[in-house]
């Protein structure tokens, strides 16, 4: 599981039980061990890289986080090129020296989990979590729109009219059967008569 590394078992304990009290940073993790089982672009990722990505995307939040805006936050941060070798890299909290975890990844596995990354923020982002879950989307609880509207009322309506337009119709008459823009444009050019004088 930890091939090509040399631990210090104390420091990864340290690790590994900080990410305990990070909220939702082991379910992150779950899904992202499921995500590399299905997805080709993700295998390259080993445990350590993702248990060291996902520590280091959710602790530089400050408030607690939930599930989904973790799981949103770590693909922002990938989508945003943290893995491409122009990124900041990752180091190794395990080692004396400087060492980048994600080395052993090629650019092209790199460019192809950023880009993996941001197809799932899109999906996200369009409310379609359930296709990067690869689940079934869960039925919405919101009534449908046509419930919540109120029924037309037939009865009295005139000539497939409703009372409403009728009461829109008396509105707009004003006095004497004239309609309000006769008078305002009337009432416009006395005005105007009187400035003249």
């Amino acid at each position: 599981m930890w091939e090509g590394f040399r631990i210090d078992k104390n420091l990864m304990h340290q690790i590994q039980a900080r990410c305990i009290y990070l909220q939702s940073c082991q379910v992150t993790l779950r899904i992202l061990r499921d995500i590399r089982a299905r997805i080709e672009s993700w295998r390259p990722l080993n445990d350590w890289m993702c248990e060291l990505l996902v520590e280091k995307v959710l602790s530089s939040c400050l408030a607690p986080l939930s599930v989904g805006d973790a799981l949103r936050r770590f693909f922002e941060a990938v989508a945003s090129g943290v893995l491409l070798k122009t990124g900041p890299g990752l180091p190794d909290p395990c080692e004396k020296e400087s060492v980048d975890v994600l080395a052993p990844l090629t650019g092209q596995e790199r460019e192809a989990i950023t880009a993996s990354a941001q197809h799932a923020l899109r999906l996200i982002a369009f409310n379609q979590i359930y296709k990067v879950l690869c689940l079934e989307r869960l039925p919405d609880v919101r009534p449908p729109l046509t419930d919540r509207k109120r029924p037309m009322d037939t009865s009295n309506a005139s000539d497939g009219m409703c009372e409403f337009a009728d009461v829109k119709k008396d509105k707009k008459e004003g006095e004497n059967g004239h309609s309000a823009e006769e008078e305002n444009s009337s009432g416009v050019a006395v005005k105007m008569e009187k400035m003249e004088v």
